[in-house]
């Protein structure tokens, strides 16, 4: 009889694992009796139960109670911490949106029974990569989620753009994901063992002579390592290529989910390495990286003409709007404060709804106007009123408009900055002159769409928008204005990660 943390931890992992293996079975042995809709169907199935097990743990975690087990005793931990769920629960929120919109946006496509395994495939990842305690099933859980990732973007093979991005994708995924595992490798030679809670004290007694540069070495491959499916600058460079060429329900997932968990993967290194006490500033360093990934990823997106590449540009700066409040968790010099974890962690789950939805209603807009380009749009939000508007809740919320989502959590990341002092300040006004840099390129995006130009004035020859898609759309665009209206809803998940993510980084 399974046991009450047992059922915790590992019934959503086994859900989306079991999901994938259902959705390719039904989809094969059903192509040829009319079955086209059963995969998705399936796999929007198994995400809502994935998705209903991990809420019914959120009082768990609010009261501190942490599921664990063993699966190999002494060796292989899973724990359903408040980090794990967190990513569970954003991580099956976008499944759930990705799969219902997926229905009717791939059409009459064939493989779809692939598309959607591979799906669960990747989500299962990344909430393994919250449930793992020790280094080496981390990084088998981010392989996962790296491995079913690669064909998504490359899935409409009959073109070269999504074959070309997907072996680029496929190249630099491969050469981070070495990188990083000869950082791994690097911290189990110097400090004996991979569990995440005994890396610091056993680094610690290594030679004081020694130990920074292995705590450096180490932290700089596992940084690069991770750092590429993270996009962070400067390897971003696979991101705006995948990004545009994958189907808009993937770019959505990837933007929304993937590169968010690269991130969170390396959070969890330097925790443990942080535990070593050696004085080294991760905060400053990734605040440095932070910047740079900002003001890259804006004034790429600057010049634009492509809605995909544009949003995917968009998201490297969000990445370091995410990585500078992290930064200010962990502090920059001294002791770092709760509220940036509080700040990354909501911009993260509003990123969910503000960037996957951005990529839905640009995937809408593509599937009814068959083009890319935004010169080729103008005035197509008043043919498609709905899209429209909720494609400029989106924009708008990305970049911080109250009373949304992305207000609330950038408002959390200048506090937390604030209250480390000048230094602080200096990175948050960076971040604020990102913000007002990156009008420049939504603003025209809205006008465009929203009120440029005659051409779709009459609606001429566009296709129609199914209602399923119009539906998700909107129910994103809604949660944007919940989240924003209401940050209580988010807090709830995303307060209790947070303290849990600083304790990590508290001396002992």
């Amino acid at each position: 009889m399974i046991g009450q943390d047992a059922f915790w931890v590992l019934t959503p992992e086994f859900l989306l694992l079991f999901g994938a293996l259902a959705t390719y079975t039904s989809g094969t042995t059903l192509r040829r009796k009319g079955g086209r809709y059963l995969p998705g169907g399936i796999a929007t199935l198994f995400a809502i139960m994935a998705a209903g097990v991990l809420v019914l743990a959120i009082p768990a975690a609010q009261v501190g109670r942490i599921p664990v087990v063993a699966i190999v005793p002494g060796s292989i931990r899973l724990a359903l911490d408040p980090l794990a769920l967190y990513l569970g629960l954003i991580g099956t929120t976008l499944l759930i949106i990705t799969c219902l919109y997926s229905l009717r946006y791939l059409g009459q496509e064939t493989g779809t029974e692939k598309y959607y395994a591979l799906l669960l495939l990747m989500t299962a990842g990344v909430l393994g990569i919250g449930l793992a305690q020790d280094l080496f099933n981390m990084y088998v859980f981010f392989e996962l989620m790296s491995i079913a990732s690669i064909p998504l973007v490359a899935c409409h093979t009959g073109r070269w753009e999504p074959v070309k991005a997907g072996m680029k994708y496929a190249v630099m995924s491969a050469v981070g994901s070495v990188t990083a595992l000869f950082g791994i490798s690097y911290i189990f030679v110097y400090a004996g063992t991979l569990d995440l809670a005994a890396i610091g004290p056993a680094l610690a007694a290594v030679a004081p002579g020694t130990i920074k540069s292995v705590i450096l070495i180490a932290g700089g491959l596992v940084l690069a390592g991770f750092g590429v499916k993270a996009a962070i600058v400067p390897f971003h460079t696979w991101l705006p290529d995948a990004h545009s060429a994958a189907p808009s329900s993937i770019s959505a997932m990837l933007s929304g989910l993937v590169i968010q968990a690269g991130l969170i993967a390396l959070i969890r290194v330097l925790a443990s390495l942080s535990g070593a006490r050696t004085g080294l500033s991760f905060g400053l360093a990734l605040a440095l990286f932070a910047v740079l990934t900002m003001c890259t990823g804006n004034l790429i997106a600057l010049h634009q003409r492509d809605i995909k590449k544009m949003l995917a540009c968009s998201s490297i700066a969000q990445m370091g709007y995410i990585m500078l409040a992290f930064a200010f968790g962990i502090g920059l010099f001294d002791q770092g404060t709760g509220l940036g974890f509080v700040g990354g962690l909501y911009h993260i789950l509003g990123h969910v709804f503000m960037k996957g939805g951005a990529f839905l209603c640009a995937g809408a807009l593509i599937y009814a106007t068959e083009t890319r380009n935004l010169d080729e749009m103008k005035g197509i939000g008043r043919a498609l009123p709905v899209v429209g508007m909720a494609f400029s809740v989106c924009i708008l919320a990305l970049n911080g408009m109250p009373p949304m989502t992305g207000f609330i959590s950038e408002l959390f990341i200048c506090r937390a900055g604030i209250g480390l002092g000048l230094p602080g300040m200096v990175f948050v006004l960076i971040m604020i002159a990102n913000i007002a840099v990156s009008l420049a390129y939504y603003i025209p995006a809205i006008n465009t769409i929203m009120f440029t130009g005659e051409k779709w004035k009459n609606a001429p020859a566009i296709r129609p928008v199914p209602l399923l898609m119009q539906a998700v759309i909107v129910v994103t665009a809604l949660c944007i204005l919940i989240l924003g209206i209401f940050p209580q809803t988010g807090l709830a998940i995303v307060s209790p990660a947070a303290t849990y993510l600083s304790s990590q980084f508290l001396p002992v």
